[in-house]
């Protein structure tokens, strides 16, 4: 914090010289001049001009300097007991004594006269002028004068005994802390009232305050600028002259708030709020802010705009990695496709890459500057759901968000909506879908009214629909609604000669992300992995090469990938097990039923997944090496 600036004026040069000694002492900027009365005024202009906080003076010269400047002026006090020495002095030169004081009688001294035994007059004087006129003309009527130091030099001109005021050390150290104290207040003050004048001038709204009688104390730049007017026209005016018509101040007698009123001024219309300041149940101001009611309407389009805002596809279709003619064919139909606004259903087992097909859709399409939503519907309860699909009205149930909230379809609204896993939909669910996808609006839970909505519908499942339809778990006419274009997304056991690729760009994103060499995996290992059936898809891939990339330090280690291998290969989900003329879900099972028509695939896949190692394969199987041998005798019986 720099030093704060204090300015000492007076003709006592003991006083000042002291004064400043302390000053230093304390780390104060000291600035000083030996002048007193009028001749300090102009001195003390040029102190306040140089940034003097504070200014310190005695007698006379205090109060009149305070009507000059702004700056805080401290007096150096005068006790009863240095006063009463100082009378004591004077009536050495008799029982005749004057008292010089300025702007106010000198109180508590009453009792000299009786103390000392003399005639004590005391004359106040308004200036320099005055008190030389008083000492010029009753000189004679005195013995002696007690007054400052100004006083007691015009008082020896004109052959008067005088003895001059005194200011002790303790008074001006005392002085002095509370010289410090106000500067500090008011550095605080002037901070406090910069930073309100930067948050006024900050709002978007003209803000007006007003006291009692409403004359305006603040107004900020925005008002100004609204309402056509000069700053300099509108402090300290009645805030009636300013807004004539408006009902701003009926909030001082009625201490009630006027919230979202319509008034005009002049041809244009504003909407206004008017808060009463209230202190203790008594109006004692009030404040009025307004906008444009063009600009209200612009901040509701934002809010619009704000709700999606983040809603966006990251995906383009140069995020599918691809190079089987399967998949190549599907870009070109998802390219074909975004070009219109019809309903698209995408269906592919988990991990097949779904969600990337729809973003990429979504930024190729018109609609691709506005929002793109997505839910699994999968994820939550039906009435959750319901809730999130087309949102609710405060109140609608309990623990309903205050106000309430607008749902996926609105917040979608000219965008794109993605509805993944669309098959575990509830019948309710799946009737309000039917509404939205055939009338083109939405009711929110709780409302009594509809709202128009504009917006693309990209349903996901991971099921053949048509087969959920004839389960009867999906509406028919629903169905007939969502499938107007649709895309099948194969799995990655049908496109093995894209997973090079995949494992390819997969490596070097970990690469870049985790600033490591990509290790090199082995033309053999890949064979392996398209041996895999890979349930999981891409994303069971992705999985793999991230921990193989991750686990592997030092470049690419066998056992590592051996290790990761065979718990992929120990990883058996039933929909991914051949059948049995039993029905049996154990490779066990399976392997033991001559039978099988899988069995020798089965076997097969055991073995690569070993790495052709007997013992393993057979382990992995769940039967003995025996049993294995005997197996594939039979199976070599047959093949030949």
């Amino acid at each position: 914090m720099t030093k704060i600036k204090i300015g000492v004026v007076s003709s006592g040069r003991a006083l000042v010289d002291t004064t400043c000694k302390l000053a230093i002492e304390k780390g104060i900027d000291i600035h000083s001049a030996y002048v007193g009365l009028d001749d300090a005024i102009e001195i003390v202009k040029e102190m306040e001009s140089e940034g003097i906080e504070v200014i310190l003076a005695r007698g006379g010269t205090a109060p009149l300097v305070r009507n000059h400047i702004e700056v805080p002026v401290l007096s150096f006090p005068m006790s009863t007991i240095d006063l009463l020495k100082c009378i004591r002095e004077a009536s050495n030169f008799g029982r005749n004594i004057l008292l010089v004081s300025f702007t106010r009688r000198m109180k508590g001294i009453e009792f000299a006269n009786e103390l000392f035994n003399i005639r004590l007059t005391q004359a106040v004087c308004k200036n320099y002028k005055d008190m030389e006129n008083l000492i010029s003309t009753r000189c004679d009527e005195f013995d002696a004068m007690v007054g400052g130091s100004t006083s007691s030099a015009v008082a020896k001109t004109y052959g008067l005994n005088a003895v001059e005021t005194q200011t002790s050390e303790e008074a001006i150290d005392s002085t002095l802390d509370s010289a410090l104290s106000v500067a500090k207040y008011n550095r605080i003050e002037r901070e406090k009232s910069h930073r309100f004048g930067l948050i006024i001038d900050g709002v978007s709204d003209g803000v007006i305050a007003y006291d009692r009688k409403g004359t305006i104390t603040t107004i900020n730049d925005k008002a100004h600028t609204l309402l056509k007017v000069d700053q300099s026209a509108s402090v300290d005016k009645p805030f009636a002259d300013l807004l004539p018509q408006s009902t701003g101040m009926n909030v001082i007698s009625t201490l009630q708030p006027i919230r979202d009123k319509i008034e005009r001024i002049g041809t244009e219309l504003f909407v206004f709020n008017h808060i009463p300041i209230v202190i203790d149940n008594e109006a004692v101001g009030g404040v009025t802010t307004f906008k444009d009611a063009s600009a209200v309407m612009e901040v509701e389009n934002e809010i619009r705009r704000s709700i999606s805002k983040g809603l966006i596809a990251k995906y383009n279709v140069s995020d599918l990695i691809y190079k089987s003619d399967a998949m190549k064919k599907i870009v070109k139909r998802a390219q074909r496709f975004a070009a219109t606004h019809s309903t698209i259903t995408i269906v592919g087992e988990t991990g097949t890459g779904k969600e990337i097909l729809s973003q990429s859709i979504h930024n190729l399409s018109p609609r691709s500057m506005q929002a793109f939503v997505s839910i699994n519907c999968a994820a939550l309860s039906e009435q959750l759901l319901e809730s999130e699909l087309f949102g609710y009205e405060e109140g609608a149930f309990t623990g309903s968000k205050k106000g309430g909230k607008p749902g996926l379809f609105e917040t979608a609204h000219n965008g794109t909506i993605f509805l993944d896993e669309i098959g575990t939909t509830s019948q309710n669910v799946q009737r309000h879908l039917l509404r939205v996808l055939q009338e083109k609006e939405v009711m929110r839970i709780g409302a009594d009214r509809i709202i128009p909505v504009n917006v693309r519908v990209i349903a996901a499942s991971n099921k053949e629909l048509v087969e959920e339809v004839n389960k009867g778990s999906f509406r028919e006419d629903l169905f007939f609604r969502l499938n107007v274009l649709s895309i099948k997304i194969p799995p990655l056991r049908n496109r093995l000669e894209d997973l090079p690729y995949l494992v390819e760009r997969f490596l070097k994103i970990l690469s870049l992300e985790y600033k490591k060499e990509p290790c090199q995996i082995p033309e053999r290992c890949i064979k392996k992995l398209q041996g895999y059936y890979w349930p999981g898809n891409v994303r069971q891939l992705k999985n793999f090469v991230e921990r193989l990339f991750l686990i592997c330090d030092a470049g690419f280690s066998m056992n590592v990938f051996d290790e990761l291998f065979m718990e992929l290969a120990e990883y058996r989900p039933q929909e991914f097990m051949p059948e049995t003329d039993a029905g049996a879900a154990s490779l066990k099972d399976q392997v033991r039923n001559n039978h099988n028509r899988y069995e020798y695939e089965t076997i097969k896949k055991a073995l690569e997944a070993s790495g052709f190692c007997k013992a393993k394969a057979a382990k992995l199987l769940g039967i003995s090496r025996t049993t294995l041998w005997k197996k594939l005798k039979q199976l070599n019986g047959h093949s030949t």
